[in-house]
């Protein structure tokens, strides 16, 4: 079993000792049963936080108003949150009032959809009042209880079903789709931070278009930045070819298909990304612009990050439905002369000696720029005495 599962079991067993009752819930136990990985594992327990921080050495209380502390055990972090309900969400995120309860039953209750709200003993019995099997085997999202009730507590709630239905290839059942369509507009009350978050696992899911389909019948894009402003871009997105591992990527597939009316900086604004994020979308952008103009070349392979190559070939894909595998980048790459500008033979120092007259300035940058060029795409060898040849020939040193 993961070691991960083993760690668990090893802190609901100390909690149960203490006379306490603990279970693995939420995604875990999803994916769990749906054989996909597990990379966290969160913990409802009848022991209150205070007890809890009593049991473990290393307790941090990220969330102890609500009941929820983060015990760290043997290099592993488990979230533990004690049963409880919730009421009044005036802030469309968190509950008003929390109330600490006994049950396992009444705390998976409060949860969104019924595949996370199973939960699992050590002995990995399942705890299943809502019938979250049935949805599993089936491959359906369902609402706990009423599903506008769901959805008026935490309006994220429903672009997570859209992004559950990416992730794990399901359906919505028609209440709950109903019930999407009715509070949709509530969107706009989420912070664009969690909104963002969403977005990011929709797109590289597997089954992002039939996520994308949902949304825009959902008239989701109507409530987001840019989106709202211009139906094409939702057009766009529904004919989206590929998923793509990171939400910048959707920008630099608009950005591209609507001839930069909006700049990939002005959609990262909007969406809250970062700079770095920027710069990866430009890079890609650039070098999809540069496939356009001439295919695969020397000098697009060598400007591309290797990071990207994946991101490049999905958007070629989606962009133009050219197929580029990522194994002829790798082999184009491995060929380069050079693969940055410090392995040039002639570098700005030597520039200097062969024009002793000229004050330094733009024009070695420029040099320099033209030789990495040439020397890249094999127009000239990567030697000290052609590069010189070159160089005195086309730019001639001044007479005095």
């Amino acid at each position: 079993m993961n070691p991960l599962f083993n760690h668990a079991i090893e802190v609901i067993e100390t909690i149960e000792q203490a006379g306490y009752q603990a279970y693995i819930v939420g995604g875990a136990v999803r994916d769990y049963l749906l054989k996909r990985s597990v990379n966290d594992i969160d913990l409802a327990t009848s022991a209150k936080p205070a007890q809890i921080q009593a049991l473990f050495e290393s307790v941090i209380p990220v969330g102890i108003e609500h009941g929820t502390v983060l015990v760290r055990y043997k290099g592993y972090s488990f979230e533990v949150t004690t049963f409880r309900t919730e009421s009044g969400y005036s802030d469309y995120r968190h509950p008003d009032h929390v109330a600490f309860v006994n049950r396992i039953e009444d705390d998976l209750a409060r949860r969104d959809f019924t595949c996370n709200a199973i939960a699992m003993t050590k002995q990995l019995a399942i705890i299943d009042p809502y019938r979250g099997l049935d949805a599993l085997a089936k491959g359906y999202l369902r609402a706990v209880g009423n599903p506008s009730e769901r959805f008026i507590e935490d309006p994220l709630r429903m672009l997570r079903a859209f992004r559950f239905v990416s992730q794990l290839q399901f359906t919505i059942e028609p209440e709950t789709k109903l019930a999407i369509h009715h509070n949709i507009k509530l969107i706009e009350r989420v912070a664009i931070e969690r909104i963002t978050v969403e977005l990011n696992k929709l797109f590289k899911g597997p089954n992002y278009q039939l996520a994308v389909q949902y949304s825009s019948q959902a008239t989701l894009f109507n409530y987001l930045p840019i989106f709202k402003e211009d139906n094409s871009y939702t057009d766009l997105l529904v004919k989206l070819k590929s998923s793509l591992p990171k939400l910048i990527f959707v920008f630099v597939y608009l950005v591209d298909q609507m001839n930069r009316e909006i700049t990939l900086k002005q959609w990262a604004k909007a969406f809250h990304l970062t700079n770095k994020d920027v710069n990866e979308g430009e890079t890609v952008l650039q070098a999809v612009l540069l496939y356009r103009k001439v295919k695969l070349s020397n000098w697009l392979v060598y400007q591309l990050p290797e990071k990207l190559d994946q991101v490049f070939c999905l958007l070629l894909l989606a962009i133009e439905t050219i197929v580029v595998e990522v194994s002829e980048l790798q082999l184009r790459r491995q060929l380069l002369p050079i693969n940055n500008r410090s392995e040039l033979s002639l570098n700005g120092s030597d520039l200097i000696k062969l024009y002793p007259d000229r004050s330094k300035g733009k024009w070695l940058s420029n040099y320099l720029a033209e030789i990495e060029y040439l020397v890249v795409e094999g127009t000239i060898t990567n030697n000290y005495q052609e590069i010189k040849e070159w160089i005195l020939t086309c730019h001639p040193p001044e007479k005095s």
